[in-house]
């Protein structure tokens, strides 16, 4: 039996040998850091991060419509050794941001068999003028309209952002927490394991000198083979913990090998934590991310509902263009007696595409509306229940630490008695396991409580993860 015992205990010693040295080659992370490489590193983060510029190039590429336009073309036949026609054209169109455009163009046709329409001097026939659109597109048109929504995907896409990394942060805090949460059930564990053990060898010298029963050397002996099941179950889960984390801080090409070693307890945290809150608690406004982005989408379907009103108007487009009738000095000939006008007007008679489009974009307008309601609801509802659960959960803390240290005063005098042969080996590990139950229980609950606060700050949406 003594070389059973002996044995356990060799083992145990192995054991925390085993952990010491993988804590020396350990990497020491706290909190702060964590965040910082979180967003540094972490390629959900950099992805995130990708939704400015798209905004930008969305925006770009919407005022790129208003980019002048060059245009050309040029036909010619030839025919019995005859120049029937050549005839070609270029213009530069440059568009205004009202439906209007200026422009300048130049024209030529030559030939025995030439249009006379297309018909001009040897020198060709430059113009200047102007298109409007009187009706359709005066107020609103298309290329207006990409250029009002850009804009406000611009606050829509950095909203994204805001709201990727709101997750991202929200999730990672949380396996923080639960990673620090089981650094310390371990080190619970490994505490009582190490009572067992003094435990074991205590009796062990007692039921040598006759003063203890052997019985109790059996019991003792099977008390610390459960804690050292116990301690390895929690060191198993703590490098679960381990795992996550450092796949949060670490790009696919740059894992890190070494273990981690929180520098940051549960208590510290939990420390911290109490005093973020009361800041928490005082700003009730709540700025998350995806209601602004329902705000920026309102004015989307807002802008494209101006622009479906404005299709349902006929179109009347205008264009007048001054030519120059003076063959010798080119440019200098644009008079009011010699111009080029023309008019196109179009209607469709039922109007059903234009109407039924500017109806569903007014349902569209309204749904929006309506989702922004119920998610400020959400979120407001949300926070009460938050606000309340943190209170509950500080009392519980308060009780939890009132039962540990209660629980703790029973061993000592449970173990006071039973040196004096009061009361039993079974009774003295019966009020340690309460007592381990209630540490387990106020560890439970501080986690909780940060996880709690998480949340708060995760539906406020300010991302002051920090809990400074």
């Amino acid at each position: 039996m003594n070389l059973q015992i002996r044995i356990n205990i060799l083992l145990l010693q192995i054991f925390l040998i085993v952990i010491n040295c993988e804590a020396q080659s350990s990497r020491e992370l706290s909190y702060g850091k964590f965040l910082s490489l979180l967003k540094n590193t972490n390629l959900l983060a950099q992805k995130a991060e990708n939704n400015l510029p798209f905004a930008g190039y969305q925006l770009k590429a919407a005022q790129g419509n208003f980019d002048p336009q060059l245009s050309s073309s040029f036909n010619n036949k030839q025919f019995n050794s005859k120049n029937y026609f050549s005839y070609g054209s270029a213009e530069i169109k440059q568009p205004l941001y009202t439906s209007h455009y200026l422009k300048m163009g130049y024209q030529y046709g030559q030939g025995v068999s030439i249009n006379p329409e297309f018909a001009t001097s040897a020198i060709g026939l430059p113009y200047v003028g102007v298109e409007v659109s009187l009706l359709q597109g005066l107020l609103m048109d298309k290329r207006r309209a990409e250029i009002k929504k850009a804009k406000y995907y611009s606050d829509y896409y950095k909203d994204e952002q805001k709201i990727q990394l709101n997750e991202l942060f929200y999730y990672a805090s949380t396996t923080y927490m639960e990673g620090v949460y089981s650094k310390k059930i371990n080190s619970i564990y490994a505490y009582f394991s190490n009572l067992a053990q003094q435990r074991l060898e205590g009796i062990s010298e007692l039921s040598k000198s006759g003063e203890k029963p052997a019985v109790d050397t059996i019991e003792a002996a099977i008390y610390l083979q459960g804690r050292l099941l116990e301690m390895q179950a929690s060191e198993i889960e703590l490098s679960k913990k381990n795992t996550e984390i450092q796949t949060l801080i670490s790009s696919s090409d740059e894992l890190v090998k070494d273990r981690i070693e929180y520098s940051d307890s549960l208590d510290q945290l939990y420390l911290s934590a109490s005093i973020a809150i009361q800041q928490l608690l005082q700003n009730e406004t709540i700025s998350n991310p995806l209601l602004s982005q329902y705000i920026a989408k309102q004015k989307v379907l807002e802008t494209e509902l101006r622009l479906k009103r404005e299709l349902i108007k006929p179109v009347l487009d205008v264009s007048y263009n001054f030519l120059s009738n003076d063959n010798q000095t080119y440019l200098q000939g644009f008079t009011t007696n010699a111009y080029k006008w023309g008019a196109t007007f179009s209607f469709p008679l039922y109007l059903r595409k234009a109407r039924n489009e500017y109806k569903m974009a007014q349902i569209a307008v309204q749904n929006n509306e309506l989702e922004t309601i119920n998610k400020q609801n959400q979120f407001s509802n949300k926070r009460k229940f938050i606000v309340e659960a943190l209170r509950v959960c500080q009392e519980q803390i308060n009780n939890a630490e009132k039962s540990v240290n209660y629980s703790n005063l029973l061993v000592e005098a449970e173990k006071l008695k039973f040196v004096n042969g009061e009361s039993s080996l079974f009774l003295v590990n019966a009020r340690e396991n309460k007592w381990l139950e209630n540490e387990l229980k106020l560890a439970e609950y501080k986690l909780k409580y940060l996880k709690a606060i998480l949340e708060l700050v995760y539906t406020d949406g300010n991302l002051n993860f920090e809990l400074s």
